[in-house]
């Protein structure tokens, strides 16, 4: 676990107005279907561009796609996933087979793991009873003095009651890695549904008790001791909740950096143990410590002071139950798909056991995975052109920070320096996970899981004092998604994003730099974004700005929150724009530096005809809007609100377009038009 903006991408129809067809991997045996083109029937012709054009642009894809019953949303990011899901599962089957690799490859890890979760008999068979260990050991707890060691135990199997743990970059040295200790143990969303007054807030509340209650009945509970015990655990997370940093307090990286001592930590927090807690999962050498959310820390020994010990216990169980339920046998599966799933985000059914278990494998074993998926869908050619469009981007975005007129060149000069150490990465990375001292069975599913999270742990705390990692990648390559890693001051793209139709290294320029050239400008700009600006060039959290040109930032970022928290979501549900604020600059950022790099490709390279009647320009727009189309349902999408830093789709388009003088003349935007605002009420940030 590391803090970097990560960016749900959505994916969409975006090749040429000409259908183009991939060549399959004639080798592996699977045919690649043929890439659907940027399908102008998608659109809602009733509706003009200048008024909608979110709508415009999607509005027959909105009226004629019914999320399906497994889901709670469907969109372009979706159907995307759909796909490099089908790939998953063919390159899965193919490893099942073992014919062609090693019995302790990472090829033969992948598919025992997969063949342990398709054993739906034998963990059926299992019922609970692979809980009992760890169930037995919490029991056992005497005192609130020896919780240390069952809480290194949980820690190690990836349960994380009270608080959690990760080593990572050092925020203000990133020559170093540093422990890092956060809030965590909560079994709601945010801290602030514990706090709802409101109708749905008490049924969510009713939900979650009811769960809890279930999940002690499971394990042999009477149902009537259950409820009880999940009375008290409520009152126990309640508190915490109450301790806890609020979702946009999290955003603040100043805040959240409290670099103490361990002596400093068992001072302020004495009620565990903490070096033995470290010794219990193998860290005996620590002398600091990044402690993110310093006064929940600093509360814990009033909340567990005020807490009694079975209470406590109680609450442990739970946590280690409720996050196995999805490895063990249909009844606690089924518990945690109502409650979490169906309640908390509308999903009407259970997603078939074949498809969660492919992802469940990719989760576990990444790299094992993606190596398979790379070999089948990402040739090099891709990866080169890919490369090429982030060094256009670039180029545009050094083009804009010369332009600005609102900053002054001392800081200029320092936001050159930062983009031009900015790393890229593209595609996988350069060497694959070994997974070779990872035990997995054929038989244990949950314990496969358990397995898993031991190894990814004893890594990750094992680089305490190594030197850093510049080729580590945080995301499976067959992820459809990508990040900007502050510390880092990287960006990184997964092969599973550059696929088509989001991708296609055959495409017109115009699509392509509209759909990932947009994705890619987004989080280059992330590193600009009101998070982002504070860490510089070599990734060290640390002023930079000058305080006028700091000021003049958040005068024009304040622009853009009013506008967002002005966007009505359901009745009366706005975004919240202070929250999404970061994603929303890196939205119009993304747009505005990638549609300038494909004006200068054309200068380059002669511009192109308009296809379809459409413009270059209004076919990268086009391109763009379509990343975003999709549905929720109610219950989901009341979800985001409150813990989403992304803003609906609808306004990832409709919001930055509107500040875009680029799109006014592209689609003829006038005064007096829905989606045209004078220039003062437009966003000038980058």
């Amino acid at each position: 676990m590391i803090r970097y903006n990560t960016c749900v991408i959505g994916i969409a129809a975006l090749c040429t107005m000409a259908l183009v067809s991939c060549e399959p991997n004639k080798d592996a045996g699977m045919e690649t279907p043929e890439v659907a083109s940027l399908d102008l029937s998608l659109r809602d012709t009733t509706v003009a561009p200048n008024q909608n054009f979110y709508r415009y642009a999607n509005g027959g894809w909105l009226d004629k796609t019914e999320i399906p019953a497994d889901r709670s949303a469907w969109g372009s990011f979706h159907e995307l996933f759909e796909n490099n899901e089908k790939v998953l599962s063919f390159v899965l089957e193919e490893a099942t087979k073992g014919e062609i690799y090693d019995e302790n490859s990472n090829e033969i890890k992948a598919a025992n793991f997969y063949t342990s979760a398709m054993d739906s008999l034998g963990i059926e068979k299992m019922g609970a009873e692979p809980l009992k260990p760890m169930l037995a050991q919490i029991d056992e707890l005497q005192s609130k003095a020896d919780l240390e060691s069952t809480l290194s135990a949980l820690q190690m199997i990836g349960i994380t009651p009270f608080f959690n743990i990760f080593v990572g970059i050092d925020d203000k040295q990133t020559d170093k890695y540093i422990m890092n200790l956060t809030q965590s143990g909560l079994g709601l969303p945010d801290r602030d549904y514990y706090f709802r007054e409101d109708n749905t807030g008490k049924d969510i509340i009713a939900g979650y008790k009811a769960y809890i209650a279930k999940l002690f009945v499971l394990v042999g509970e009477d149902s009537i001791a259950a409820s009880a015990q999940a009375e008290n655990i409520f009152t126990l997370e309640s508190k915490m909740a109450e301790q806890s940093m609020t979702r946009l307090e999290r955003r603040n990286p100043e805040t959240t950096y409290n670099n103490i001592s361990l002596a400093d930590l068992q001072e302020r927090s004495a009620w565990i143990d903490w070096k033995s807690f470290f010794a219990g999962i193998g860290v005996d050498e620590i002398s600091e410590i990044n402690v993110n959310q310093l006064e929940y820390i600093s509360n814990m020994p009033e909340i567990i002071a005020t807490t009694d010990l079975a209470s406590i216990k109680d609450y442990l169980k739970l946590r280690f139950v409720s996050s196995s339920t999805g490895y063990l046998s249909n009844d606690f599966v089924m518990a945690g798909f109502d409650f979490y799933s169906k309640q908390l985000s509308g999903q009407q059914e259970m997603r078939p056991r074949a498809k969660r278990m492919v992802n469940a494998t990719n989760r576990n074993l990444g790299d094992a995975l993606s190596k398979l998926y790379v070999d089948e869908v990402f040739p090099p050619e891709a990866k080169e052109k890919c490369l090429e469009m982030v060094n256009n981007i670039k180029a545009a975005m050094h083009k804009r920070i010369d332009q600005l007129t609102w900053m002054s060149e001392e800081t200029k000069q320092e936001a050159h320096m930062k983009l031009d150490k900015l790393k890229v990465k593209i595609g996988y990375p350069e060497e694959w996970e070994d997974y070779s001292s990872l035990e997995i069975s054929k038989d244990n599913y949950v314990q496969n899981r358990w397995n898993a999270n031991v190894f990814a742990n004893k890594e990750n705390f094992g680089k305490l004092g190594q030197p850093i990692d510049q080729d580590e990648w945080f995301m499976a390559a067959s992820q459809v998604n990508a990040y900007y890693n502050p510390p880092a001051n990287e960006i990184v793209f997964p092969a599973g994003i550059l696929q088509p139709p989001f991708y296609n290294y055959k495409a017109d320029e115009a699509v392509n730099y509209g759909g990932i050239g947009a994705v890619i400008g987004h989080e280059i700009t992330h590193g600009f974004d009101d998070q982002g600006r504070k860490y510089n060039h070599e990734g060290e959290l640390k002023d930079w700005w000058t305080e006028e040109d700091a000021a003049e930032f958040d005068k024009r970022a304040e622009v853009m929150v009013e506008q967002y928290d002005a966007f009505t979501v359901q009745d009366t549900l706005n975004v919240n724009g202070k929250l999404t604020l970061g994603e929303n600059i890196a939205d119009l950022g993304g747009m505005l530096i990638a549609y300038d790099a494909l004006q200068m490709f054309y200068e380059k390279n002669g511009r192109p005809e308009n296809i379809n009647g459409m413009t270059p320009e209004q076919r990268f727009f086009m391109s763009q809007a379509t990343l975003w189309r999709g549905k929720y349902r109610p219950q989901l999408e009341q979800r985001l609100l409150i813990g989403d830093t992304h803003s609906p789709g609808k306004f990832r388009v409709n919001g930055p377009l509107s500040s875009m003088t680029a799109f006014y003349e592209a689609f003829g935007i006038n005064e007096g038009d829905p989606l045209w605002r004078s220039k003062e009420q437009r966003v000038d940030i980058w």
